[in-house]
């Protein structure tokens, strides 16, 4: 939750701004914050996982706003009223969501061809897997579109601040612009912004730059995507614009660039981590997996997702495991993979692979009674990954390139009493974050192998003091800050 007492603190009095003059706060992303869904027991309610979805949920509560997303669940129309809004939280009532329907063919092209097989692999500098064709644009823009009519229908003719988040609508805010000049727009960029000579694939680039020039304020996670933004922007639309450190005059309209790096609330995580709950979850994970006091225990938390590098952790744990037999019988590395876009078919190949190796590196060097890999496919609630967080000797997350990453973020904040080491990719934003972690390069898979064993050995003392470090940095850099510095920017961009 955001501690500002309803209005009481920063973020508080800094909603109030935005909202001086009548205007309307609205925020706008594909995913939504709650989801319905049928059962067996009716229609039921949940609130999807998500840092920043659950972080921007009690600053609409605050304000009374609007939540224009995709109602994906089964059971979403059954909820609304005739104008496809319904009021949420559904336990307490405190804002409106307004949902979007979209057809099979408009998801396939938007969300599963232009998002996710195009812009995610390009600014995920994974350019093996960029997949490009004309009608996955054309379901791009079109949807983007129809976001833009569904806020100005919220909007209703009054003046509004919109809060556009994330890759999957970066033209909908100059759809905004083009219809009423006199909104105040931001956007903020959830994953990495690539640099010129890789941006430079995008045949729309110049339609997307324009796209996001467009709004009045635009935040990136670190100050070099920052950068890459500013000289693609340089390169590609130099003779009509001006550009300055944090600033961009394009077609006579200022756009305010700036670098805000996302925390995560740990407050919450520590208090999750102390509860009855989460302690007896504990021991119900260490009695199923037969984990005794001499085990040593390695995690990894990922969507299942070829960006957050697990087939090359894999790979890695092989070797570890071919180096030092001394510790077979007393090493296990659980690994709990969330199915994401489950339907595109690079995912469920992907999928494939992973599932294969493990079973493969099992049988290789298991035993009667013991397997060195615990593979856990699903959907966890937040008390069950806390659980294992706190479990875990050592957390490794290795990704390909992470525009942040919270996993990180997230075992440090669970780490309440117990040492432990975060192996962290050196291709991860968190890493700028979390001094005290133990930097690794996830293509040197024996570099990795080596910092495991770093990890195991690195004395308990030692251990402690990077703990210690890091939940500093996290504490201070927390969701609260993100959230307060980037309607801090906005304020300074409405004027």
């Amino acid at each position: 939750m955001i501690d500002d007492d309803n209005n009481g603190g920063p973020s508080g009095r800094l909603a109030e701004r935005l909202q001086t003059g009548g205007r309307r706060f609205i925020v706008v992303s594909n995913r939504e914050p709650y989801v319905h869904r049928r059962s067996r027991e009716g229609t039921r309610w949940m609130r999807p996982a998500g840092g920043v979805t659950a972080a921007l949920d009690p600053l609409l509560q605050t304000m009374d706003g609007t939540w224009v997303a995709w109602g994906s669940g089964d059971a979403d129309r059954l909820a609304v009223d005739s104008r496809d809004r319904v009021r949420v939280p559904p336990d307490r009532p405190a804002y409106t969501l307004r949902r979007i329907w979209l057809t099979a063919d408009e998801v396939e092209r938007y969300y599963h061809g232009y998002s996710n097989r195009f812009l995610w692999p390009l600014c995920h500098v994974t350019l093996d897997r960029v997949v490009f064709r004309q009608n996955y644009w054309e379901g791009y823009r079109s949807v983007n579109e129809r976001f833009a009519e569904a806020i100005l229908e919220e909007l209703d003719e009054k003046p509004g601040v919109v809060w556009v988040q994330d890759y999957q609508l970066a033209l909908c805010p100059a759809f905004l612009k083009r219809r009423r000049p006199d909104l105040t727009v931001a956007l903020f960029w959830h994953i990495p912004w690539p640099a010129h000579d890789v941006f430079r694939i995008c045949p729309q680039r110049k339609e997307l730059l324009e796209g996001l020039l467009a709004c009045n304020q635009i935040g990136f996670h670190l100050d070099r995507y920052r950068e890459n933004f500013l000289e693609c922007v340089k390169r590609e639309l130099g003779e009509g614009s001006e550009i300055s450190k944090e600033r961009i005059r394009y077609r006579g309209h200022e756009t305010t660039v700036s670098a805000i790096p996302v925390g995560i609330d740990l407050g919450m995580f520590e208090q999750r981590a102390r509860s009855p709950e989460t302690v007896k979850r504990m021991a119900n994970i260490k009695n199923r997996l037969g984990i005794g006091p001499e085990t040593i225990v390695g995690l990894g938390v990922d969507r299942l997702d070829y960006t957050k590098g697990l087939l090359k952790r894999l790979w890695a744990l092989e070797e570890f495991l071919r180096r030092y037999p001394e510790y077979h019988g007393r090493f296990l590395f659980i690994q709990i993979a969330a199915p994401t876009r489950a339907e595109s078919e690079p995912y469920r190949g992907y999928r494939d692979i992973l599932q294969a190796s493990v079973r493969e590196i099992n049988q290789r060097f298991g035993r009667p009674g013991w397997r060195p890999i615990e593979y856990i496919e699903g959907q966890l609630s937040h008390a069950s990954v806390v659980a294992y967080y706190r479990l875990a000797h050592f957390c490794l997350v290795s990704s390909v390139y992470d525009g942040m990453n919270l996993v990180s973020k997230e075992f440090v904040a669970s780490k309440i009493d117990e040492p432990g080491v975060l192996l962290l990719s050196e291709m991860a934003g968190s890493l700028e974050d979390l001094d005290g972690a133990l930097p690794i390069n996830p293509y040197d898979v024996e570099g990795t192998a080596e910092a495991i064993r770093t990890a195991i050995e690195m004395p308990v003392e030692q251990q402690r003091i990077r703990i210690t470090r890091m939940r500093e940095s996290v504490r201070k850099h927390d969701i609260r800050e993100w959230m307060g510095n980037n309607l801090t920017a906005m304020t300074a961009a409405s004027g």
